[in-house]
């Protein structure tokens, strides 16, 4: 049976099979249909399953199931979906996902949050604390190598102080198994 799978992170994927005299190179967001078999064969292999748990992903909600068990609604993460988390997500959601989503998914993060860009200042703070990644300066060097002349209209920004909970998810993330859409647990 062949199961489409996905190069969910910013960067290529390579992976080989020698049992099956199999190797695969997977794109920035390129899908394949690939045999269950050797998807099987991968997970057994060295780092396999953290290829499957944390670059790839599998789009065939059952056999995702059964290679991966119960995931993070963060996995199953589209490009749409990390977008609309980077310009309109709530900082909660964006939090949970810094904390739980695979690393494929913060990898693309990263990416859109310079390439959109990024605006909310707070989040761009919540990167830089958690991931080590400073949005901001890595905006201010795109733009530098990217000159616009439109005028940019300045917005003010409130920060809000919040309870920021050390452990657990601050959002309720949807069902386990494919949803993303996150709502406030305020």
């Amino acid at each position: 049976m062949k199961i489409k799978v996905k190069n969910r992170s910013a960067g290529n994927v390579v992976y080989t099979v020698p049992d099956l005299k199999v190797r695969r190179d997977f794109l920035p967001g390129e899908i394949k249909n690939i045999d269950s078999d050797e998807l099987v064969q991968l997970s057994y292999s060295q780092g396999g399953r953290l290829l499957i748990s944390q670059y790839l992903q599998i789009l065939d909600e059952d056999v995702r199931d059964e290679l991966e068990g119960e995931v993070e609604p963060e996995y199953n993460f589209t490009d749409e979906d990390i977008k609309n988390l980077i310009l309109t997500g709530s900082l909660d959601a964006f939090l949970d996902a810094l904390d739980f989503a695979p690393v494929g998914v913060l990898d693309l993060i990263k990416k859109y949050s310079v390439s959109l860009p990024m605006s909310d200042m707070r989040k761009m703070a919540a990167m830089k604390e958690k991931l080590g990644f400073d949005a901001m300066a890595a905006i201010e060097n795109s733009a530098e190598d990217n000159p616009v002349e439109e005028e940019v209209k300045p917005t003010r920004r409130v920060a809000t102080t919040s309870g920021e909970k050390k452990s657990g998810r601050r959002t309720s993330g949807g069902s386990k198994k494919g949803t993303s859409k996150s709502t406030s647990k305020n």
